[in-house]
């Protein structure tokens, strides 16, 4: 008959105090990640609440604006819906324009490349009319 050998018991020392203060720190970190998602979460709600507080503004001012020219400016249905019209159509191109100059901003961001100097010919005409 073979003799088993006997396994040593396993010490709690530094290897569970480690692994425990582990633990800890991991929960510590998960409360911590709690807590901002709460804060997060309330200040979408906030968020919210005031763009809806916001469109319910720009409704009534709209209505407002809309009476006064109709009423007291005598402007006409027809001619009101052309100015919408045509007043929407600008802001699109502007919004479009403001989108690509803030894409050419962020394009432009190369520090390497050295700006021109703005230093003015030689024969510049407008020299000789001053």
């Amino acid at each position: 008959m073979a003799k088993r050998k006997r396994k040593k018991p396993v010490t709690g020392g530094k290897k569970t105090g480690e692994s425990l203060k582990d633990v800890l720190s991991l929960y510590a970190k998960v409360a911590d990640l709690k807590r901002e998602m709460a804060q997060t979460e309330e200040g979408g709600e906030r968020a919210v609440d005031r763009l809806t507080d916001l469109e319910v503004h720009v409704n009534l001012l709209a209505r407002l604006l809309t009476t006064l020219c109709l009423e007291k400016l005598g402007i006409r249905a027809d001619a009101l819906k052309r100015l919408v019209r045509r007043v929407e159509k600008e802001a699109l191109r502007d919004s479009q324009i403001m989108e690509l100059e803030s894409l050419y901003k962020l394009s432009n961001g190369n520090p390497k490349k050295a700006s021109p100097s703005r230093s003015k010919p030689r024969d510049d005409p407008w020299e000789q009319i001053s």
